[in-house]
């Protein structure tokens, strides 16, 4: 049985670690020959650009202080490191949000009108025919939340200060994660580093939607399942199975996370069996599928009636394959197919649903007769999605276009598409490009170098990135939802960063070694 286990985990591992490689190695050639810009325009219009000259020298200059600061690094102490960094984001989020006068728009904007009207008696909104928490059920779950945070204080300056809060919480607990996994500190404080460089996550502080709080609570999850892994104690199992839970109400797509967080358990069942670890499955299943079902179950009590199901998901499959000629943006980014296409029937869900299966097989019938547009379409969906360096953070904030205005200078620069939005993306290309390159090699060198096999729980941040990569292929698309992906390669970079420079101590010190034998020989 032993034997049958090994060659399981044997096969699951190769599986992982082969399509990460293949996915990493392809990003890593697309983001060091060009990148995706998007405009500080309403409509998404994205664009393909060359890197300038100047991108590569500074590329390796950026990669070179990384390792020159290791020394620094090693003199201090990692929570010290933490509270200094952290004291430097509050300062500067403090600095984004007061400068900004709090008006939001879009998805964001409807849910949180929703949850104030909620909270003084008001349904229409999940009542009224047309009406966006009736074609949008699946954002109970963050109207939720942010009928909790109107409890407290019903501004948006409240919900950007919790967005402060939870990334914070998130960077802590991918310290921790990391400090799990592996116990030396100088990855940890690198993998602090380079969490708090992310400026994706301080810019998105102003985007008042699941993301933050959702990834907080996937992370809690998957530090619980770890512990669990490593102690055993069946709480962490209650704990992360609640936690993941909370993450997928907040954020459907975080079920992703859910599936890899089953994965790791599936896999380590292999690796080292215990009867937790199968529960740990059920629970992580039955807390997703019950909370859901408890939450529209509440909501149906409070407003009297049924809740449909809103915009049909395909819906959402077939927006993803789409490319509709008379929008800016790209074929399978956003356009609209899923805002109107219960308007379009009359808001009957199963006429929409039939409406949607029958486009999506006219894309596909598309597709299987032109595989050349087929490919370009992908290739285009992929690149533009996975290389675009501010992941829309700047987007989603205040735009010229909406009367939006940030009052420092210095920040208008940013929000308006001038300079300093050139800099700062910029920067970030060259952030994502170590990132990638980085955590391209620590699959390699695990591969063809490292005979220690990673634990089921190391795989995590390649298993997330596949299942998103996966999901994002088909349905709609936008940079702005997979930089949680990215984000949490961080580690795996830090390792990179740690490798390299211990083989060039290593090397240094054999040359050293092979200068005094030929002196002595002398």
């Amino acid at each position: 049985m032993r034997q049958l286990f090994n060659i399981i985990f044997n096969l699951g591992y190769f599986l992982i670690l082969t399509m990460t490689a293949i996915a990493l190695l392809f990003l890593s050639g697309q983001i060091l020959l060009s990148h995706t810009y998007i405009p500080l325009r309403i409509a998404e219009g994205v664009q393909f650009v060359s890197n300038p000259w100047y991108f590569y020298p500074i590329l390796l200059l950026f990669l070179f202080c990384l390792f020159l600061i290791r020394p620094l690094l090693e003199k201090v102490q990692t929570k010290h490191l933490f509270w200094i960094l952290s004291l430097i984001f509050i300062a500067t989020a403090i600095f984004l949000i007061t400068a900004y006068d709090g008006r939001i728009r879009a998805d964001a904007k409807h849910v949180f009108n929703a949850a104030l009207a909620f909270n003084r008696g008001d349904y229409s909104s999940l009542t009224t025919v047309g009406s966006y928490m009736y074609r949008n059920p699946h954002q109970l779950g963050l109207m939720t939340l942010e009928r909790l945070y109107a409890f407290i204080s019903p501004t948006t300056q409240f919900a950007f200060s919790m967005n402060v809060v939870w990334t914070l919480l998130s960077h802590f607990l991918i310290y921790k994660i990391t400090a799990l996994l592996n116990d030396r500190e100088i990855i940890q404080k690198y993998t602090i580093l380079l969490t708090f460089l992310f400026l994706p996550q301080l810019f998105f502080v102003l985007f008042v939607y699941g993301t933050i709080p959702g990834l907080f609570f996937c992370l809690l999850s998957l530090y619980a399942f770890i512990k669990l892994d490593q102690k055993g104690n069946l709480l962490y199992a209650l704990l992360g199975a609640a936690s993941i839970s909370l993450a997928c109400l907040v954020r459907n797509n975080y079920i992703i996370f859910a599936i890899m967080l089953i994965g790791c358990c599936f896999l380590s069942i292999f690796y080292k069996w215990s009867w937790k670890k199968p529960l740990a499955i059920v629970l992580i299943v039955a807390g997703v599928v019950f909370s859901n079902k408890g939450l529209t179950a509440y909501y149906e009590q409070l407003v009297g009636g049924k809740i449909g199901v809103g915009t049909p998901k395909i819906a959402y499959i077939t927006m993803g394959l789409r490319d509709d000629p008379n929008r800016q943006s790209l074929g399978g980014w956003y356009d609209a197919y899923n805002t109107k296409i219960l308007k379009r029937n009359k808001y009957n869900e199963s006429l929409a649903t039939e409406m949607a299966t029958r486009d999506l097989k006219n894309i596909l019938i598309h597709f299987s007769k032109d595989p050349a547009y087929a490919l370009k379409f992908f290739y285009e969906k992929v690149k533009s999605t996975w290389t675009e360096p501010t992941f829309q953070s700047i987007w989603t904030g205040p735009q010229i276009e909406r009367q939006q205005y940030m009052k420092p200078t210095v920040l208008r620069s940013i929000y308006e598409e001038r300079k300093g939005y050139q800099i700062v993306n910029f920067l970030l290309l060259t952030l994502l490009a170590s990132i990638y390159l980085l955590s391209c090699f620590f699959i390699l060198h695990k591969f063809f170098v490292t005979e220690k096999k990673l634990t089921p729980f190391d795989l995590y941040p390649f298993i997330f990135l596949l299942g998103g990569g996966l999901f994002h292929f088909f349905w709609e698309t936008k940079s702005q939802y997979v930089y949680i992906y990215v984000l949490l390669l961080i580690p795996s970079a830090a390792q990179s960063l740690v490798d390299l420079s211990d083989w060039w101590k290593n090397k240094g010190k054999g040359k050293g070694k092979a200068t005094d034998q030929l002196e002595k020989g002398l």
